[in-house]
């Protein structure tokens, strides 16, 4: 069955180390703000009475580092060891809301009182243009990273961006420093961040600050034909699981629990005709199943054989109660609409009852053609891909171990490459690398990547609902957006795309200036690698990726590869930020074992 359509550190400053309470009042005037839900008990936007809270006072005219402490102990311009409830509720309105553990700035938040307290929702934004990009990757990072090595701090990433009130332009900038829960307290957190910023200081970076929060480094028959029209229904959400456009959802034939997504299809001119895909090594090799080594298939010699199946077992039994739900769902909506059918024959006004008759009838007619392609496809995936061995889609050739390779890019290898099937994917039902837009209504993805609609698009298709890859983004590029595109806060940003298994199709903002990781596995440290990270589009987008979407290829507006996901970090498993690739980084290491990829094929190719 086919699928279908410098070691530089400085000293720390213990004077500026104080810890005291905080008992302060707040303006909300012009700000959204949410009422407190870990103290009151509620997630809905009322007031919190009885109940003392914390915000952070941007009164108008009142800089937060000119704030003043009122308790009884003050201290004006000094950090402080974070109180518990500052550290629950300093993060609200990022999707993971992570636990607070430190940060250098001396901003108080303060205590309000009255009837009502709320806390102003905060999100996460692009560093942009700023001095830090010159001296982050060769001095300040590595410094950084030997120091909390050296504490025996367990950090699990250090990203330089913008984080404050939603809706702000150009936010304070900090090194959003995520560390193992539950490993470092707050008092020696307080000296790492003094002295992480001293570091930052004594290289010339005298504005931007360290917070330090709890997060975790976590790795995220022949396929259907993809529709090019826009046809946003159940059918189509369900059917694009089985077709070959980007996103599909993979794993290990012997590992059916673990998850990920397909990244992009490549050839290799040195062998016409065979379609590879490339993936995320932990995909397909799920850490702690095996050792971490190099492997290499190569017909009868080598290691054993490796299958990649579409979709494990628990995976589309969903996929069919999916289905069968959405056929319940729709022909209740058929009754109902008759119903009211009913009530328009008792309309007084004629013409009134004539335009809501034709309206309701038109209604109808759509869902019933929806019922009609779900009971269709229903039998059709139960006949063609319910046996496992009928999901088989190609078997792994060749995957280094996770780790940092032999040069200087500072990526880690986590990568993998995938041999497909021709009984799978051919030249009947191959499209190239392309993304389905089908069941996304076209204005929502416009108004998702047009964010600033007085400047130009960014967002460019040809009409219909596949959005084909063409051409790559350079290093240089994605650390220097196009001034010209702007996103809503007017400040310059790359807003990419992807598809994955698990969140599905999603936007967001490419982070200035690259991230450091480090895996935690068992408590032993991994390689602290460098990484591309996406944060989310807005405060109410939710997360850029979440579990499930490693592998997935990342795009820009214009269609051009950035790179694939692998992975993302958070307080659980909601990704506050989402780390990349480069796709630069990963042709070059094809291009080291031999292979040199054109990742561009078209069906007559195969």
């Amino acid at each position: 069955m086919a699928l279908s359509r410098n070691n530089l550190t400085g000293s720390p400053s213990s004077q500026y180390i104080s810890a005291f309470s905080l008992t302060f009042g707040m303006d909300t005037s012009n700000r959204s703000v949410v009422a407190l839900e870990s103290l009151a008990g509620v997630s809905h936007c009322v007031p919190v009475s009885n109940e003392p809270v914390l915000k952070k006072d941007f009164s108008p005219g009142l800089k937060p580092s000119r704030m003043i402490s009122t308790s009884s102990n003050p201290s004006t311009n000094a950090p402080y060891v974070t109180p518990d409830i500052e550290a629950r509720n300093y993060y609200y309105g990022l999707p993971s809301k992570p636990r607070l553990i430190a940060r250098s700035s001396p901003d108080v938040w303060r205590r309000p009182t009255g009837p009502e307290a709320y806390l102003i929702p905060k999100e996460l934004t692009p560093l942009g243009t700023h001095r830090l990009n010159e001296v982050w990757e060769k001095t300040v990072g590595p410094a950084m990273d030997q120091y909390l090595q050296g504490k025996g701090v367990q950090s699990t990433s250090m990203n330089p961006l913008r984080i404050g009130i939603a809706g702000d332009s150009s936010p304070p900038a900090v090194i959003f420093v995520g560390v193992n829960p539950g490993s470092l307290s707050h008092e020696l957190g307080l000296e790492v961040a003094v002295h992480c910023r001293s570091i930052l200081v004594q290289n010339g970076i005298d504005d931007v600050h360290i917070e330090i929060r709890e997060s975790k480094f976590t790795r995220a028959a022949m396929l259907y034909k993809p529709d090019i029209s826009f046809k946003v229904n159940a059918a189509t959400a369900v059917r694009e699981s089985f077709s070959t456009a980007l996103g599909l959802p993979i794993c290990n034939a012997n590992t059916t629990n673990f998850e990920g997504t397909g990244g992009f299809f490549f050839i290799d001119p040195v062998k016409p005709g065979i379609l590879y895909l490339l993936t995320a090594r932990h995909v397909l090799f799920p850490p702690g199943t095996e050792q971490n080594k190099l492997y290499e298939f190569h017909g009868d010699t080598g290691a054993p054989l490796r299958n990649v199946m579409l979709l494990g077992e628990a995976a589309f039994k969903a996929r069919l109660k999916d289905l069968e739900a959405a056929i319940r769902i729709n022909k209740i909506t058929v009754d109902q609409l008759n119903r009211h059918l009913v009530l328009v024959d008792n309309m007084e006004d004629e013409d009134e009852a004539t335009a809501e008759r034709n309206a309701v009838t038109h209604k109808i007619d759509t869902v019933i053609e929806v019922i009609e392609a779900l009971e269709t496809l229903l039998p059709e995936l139960l006949r063609d891909w319910q046996k496992e061995e009928n999901r088989i889609i190609g078997h792994v050739v060749l995957s280094p171990p996770i780790g940092l390779d032999d040069g200087d890019d500072g990526f880690a290898d986590d990568w993998a490459v995938v041999e497909i099937h021709p009984t799978k994917i051919s030249r009947l039902n191959f499209v190239g690398n392309a993304i389905d837009l089908s069941y996304i209504p076209i204005i929502d993805l416009v108004a998702w990547m047009l964010p600033h609609t007085a400047g130009p698009s960014s967002f460019q298709y040809l009409g219909d609902a596949l959005l084909e890859c063409s051409g790559t983004v350079s290093d240089q590029e994605m650390f220097r957006p196009d001034l010209k595109n702007k996103d809503h806060h007017d400040d310059p940003a790359l807003f990419v795309l992807k598809h994955g298994n698990a969140s599905k199709l999603t936007a967001g903002r490419l982070n200035t200036i690259c991230a450091f990781v480090r895996e935690y596995v068992d408590g032993v440290a991994g390689e602290m690698s460098k990484e591309l990270s996406v944060l989310p589009r807005s405060l109410k987008s939710g997360s850029f990726s979440a579990p499930g979407d490693s592998g997935s290829v990342v795009i820009d507006g214009v269609s051009r590869i950035c790179g694939i996901i692998v992975g993302g970090d958070g307080d659980g498993e909601d990704y506050d930020c989402t780390f990349v690739t480069s796709i630069n980084f990963l042709v070059k290491r094809l291009a080291a074992f031999g292979i040199e990829a054109n990742i561009f094929p078209l069906p007559t190719d195969l």
